[in-house]
């Protein structure tokens, strides 16, 4: 039946209906209009399957054409379109460009200004140091007294907490002040051990050769006495020993300002790495016209190790040489991680020019001294090109 069929009738049994009953010119009119409005609808549908003859398809025509083009997919083994149930697909050359194409989004590097971050980081090496040596060798629970210990470490002009520690539970805290009167601060920077007024707490100072590294506070549900300070005085004078030594450690491998591995332990680790299994690449950087050179390297150092690029961190040869050792198998992460470390450091307002000098020990016949060599020839190939 034809679409304008309906409106047809629909108005023939409108007339005859008000012809046999009660004709009114108001009604007639309406039932004109309408009959009129719905032919005009039917039209329009006529003109869109016209422009889009394709959408004419019944649903079960559509899903039979639909099994049709998968059923001829897998008809032609060798078809382009295979690739989709291949396990191993070869991407198209035109395919793989565009995904090299689209942009991968990095983490952002830099969250604070470079120079407050360097000079943060290196005001926290100590502290690092001293939680670093609690960590290895925390206080033993032999006393039945004792019930929790809080590590405070000392900077020179305040005590804060780092670690928390009730039995063998271990737990690091963020700089938390310490709640004590004056005159316990007063005795523990004064290096004396002390009682608080209520007997629960006893403050045993961590100190060695009239330096104060910081202190232990003990709590106990029980009072102190006298005799217990010298049972704990014992063994704090032990870990105080252990802070001791890292930290002369520390002023002979590292540089006094920046805190990065110096030139003599440079050597040292050098030789060992040379000389391993695993190779790794000797990487020279030396800044060009850079301000805040030092305070850059310093957060070159930082993140580096912390994205796993730089090995055991930089090394500071000179006022601004830079080596590194790189291991090989992270050298295209090193490459990508530098460049974005530069760009950023672009944006942030700190221009840099870096030349870079290479050199890899897996070249036949090669020596330590040869290494070290090309290290610095490639270095200054590359000086010589920033400088053109």
């Amino acid at each position: 039946m034809k679409r304008y069929t309906i409106p047809t009738i629909f108005f023939a049994i409108g007339v005859t209906l008000q012809t046999l009953f009660y004709f009114s010119w108001v009604s007639f009119t309406l039932l004109t209009v309408s009959c009129l409005l719905l032919a005009l609808f039917l039209y329009s549908l006529d003109l869109q399957s016209l422009s889009h003859p394709q959408t004419n398809q019944t649903p079960v025509e559509s899903n039979n054409n639909t099994a049709n083009e998968l059923e001829n997919l897998q008809s032609f083994p060798d078809s382009e379109t295979n690739v989709v149930f291949d396990t191993n697909p070869q991407t198209p050359d035109h395919v793989s460009n565009a995904i090299q194409e689209e942009p991968k989004t990095k983490e952002i590097l830099w969250k604070i200004d470079p120079v407050l971050y360097a000079r943060e980081s290196v005001r926290l090496v100590e502290r690092n140091l001293f939680c670093d040596t609690v960590k290895e060798f925390p206080f033993s629970f032999q006393s039945p007294k004792l019930s929790s210990i809080q590590y405070v470490y000392f900077d020179g002009k305040e005590f804060k907490e780092c670690y928390w520690q009730k039995s063998e539970i271990l737990v690091e805290t963020d700089d938390n002040p310490v709640e004590w009167n004056d005159w316990e601060e007063s005795q523990i920077r004064e290096s004396l051990p002390v009682i608080s007024k209520n007997k629960r707490k006893l403050y045993v100072p961590l100190t060695i050769n009239a330096n104060l590294f910081g202190f232990l506070c003990f709590s106990s549900k029980e009072e102190w006495t006298n005799e217990d300070i010298q049972v704990f005085w014992e063994e704090a004078t032990h870990l105080s020993e252990k802070i001791l030594s890292k930290r002369e450690y520390a002023k002979v491998t590292r540089h006094p300002f920046t805190k990065l591995y110096n030139v003599s332990h440079f050597y040292q680790i050098a030789k060992s790495s040379f000389e391993t299994a695993e190779k790794k690449t000797l990487v020279l950087l030396k800044f060009i016209d850079t301000n805040f050179q030092s305070e850059l390297a310093i957060g070159l150092n930082h993140m580096g190790t912390k994205h796993s690029v730089l090995g055991m961190g930089l090394f500071q040869l000179e006022e601004d040489l830079y080596a590194a050792l790189v291991p090989n198998e992270r050298l295209d992460s090193f490459s990508s991680f530098f460049q974005q470390f530069v760009a950023e450091l672009d944006e942030l307002g700190y221009p840099s020019e870096v030349a870079l000098g290479y050199s890899n020990p897996q070249i036949p016949d090669l020596k330590f001294d040869g290494w070290i060599k090309k290290a610095y020839s490639s270095l200054e190939e590359s000086i010589l090109y920033h400088a053109a």
